[in-house]
Order: C-alpha cells, then sequence, then structure tokens
C-alpha cells in the first residue's frame, strides 16, 4: 500500500472499525487514498497514518499545529496530539457509500466534516456522561 501511494497510485480498501462512524461503518463503505499533495495536510483532511506501535490509523484531522497534526476518529473523543507528517501514509480522496462515490471535494461532504468537527465538545460531553452513568 505504502509504495502505490509513494509512487503516486490510488489505493482502494474498505476500513474496519467503528471508530469512524456515523460516517465509515464497519466494512461497508470503501475508501480512495491517494499520496498527501500538501504540507502540511488540511484540518478536516481524513488521513491514513501510522501509530509509532505499526497500526494503521484511518482519522480526521481536528488541527494542525507547529508540532504535528491533532488527529481523532469522528466517533471517539480522544484526541491524538504530535501525529507527524512523515507518519501519513495517504488522504482520503473519496468514498464509495451505498454504491454511490462521494468526492471529498463535494459541497455536502464538506458541510458534514465542519459539522462533525465543530460539535466535537457535545460528543466530547456525550461519551463522558455515557461512560460515568453506564460504567
Amino acid at each position: 500500500m505504502k509504495e502505490t501511494l509513494q509512487k503516486g497510485g490510488e489505493v482502494i480498501f474498505t476500513p474496519s472499525g467503528s471508530s469512524m462512524l456515523p460516517l465509515l461503518r464497519n466494512r461497508k463503505e470503501k475508501v480512495c487514498i491517494v499520496k498527501p499533495q500538501e504540507n502540511p495536510l488540511k484540518k478536516y483532511d481524513m488521513t491514513l497514518f501510522v501509530r509509532n506501535n505499526g497500526q494503521y490509523i484511518l482519522h480526521r484531522i481536528l488541527a494542525v499545529k507547529a508540532d504535528g497534526y491533532v488527529i481523532i476518529g469522528d466517533n471517539q473523543y480522544v484526541k491524538e496530539y504530535r501525529v507527524q507528517h512523515s507518519q501519513v501514509i495517504g488522504v482520503v480522496k473519496g468514498i464509495w457509500r451505498n454504491g454511490k462515490y462521494i468526492s471529498c471535494e463535494d459541497f455536502w461532504y464538506q458541510a458534514y466534516c465542519r459539522a462533525w468537527v465543530w460539535i466535537y465538545p457535545l460528543r466530547w460531553l456525550y461519551f463522558r456522561a455515557k461512560q460515568l452513568f453506564l460504567e
């Protein structure tokens, strides 16, 4: 995958997990990943990066800082700090949802990204309350 992206190719795969709900459902949607063209990437970009432990993660950029990216899954409330550009191997170009291709340049996709990032504080409150009252 890394080699294909580094050579300028595209990689299409079906992500697993629940960290990017509600946009990406476990093993339902397909994503098209391309080599990052910008350095630094932009807020709202969905990136495929490699954690220090070797794990591949597909999450969204919440903020771009001098010491790295702040990244989080759409269905999470814990941020990852200092993700370096060198750890990013790809950025999502588009998604196939219910058989329909949605470009990351699409107006409604961009509106979703901004709204989802904007409600992060509410998401944090929801998850904390759920954790406190259900455990």
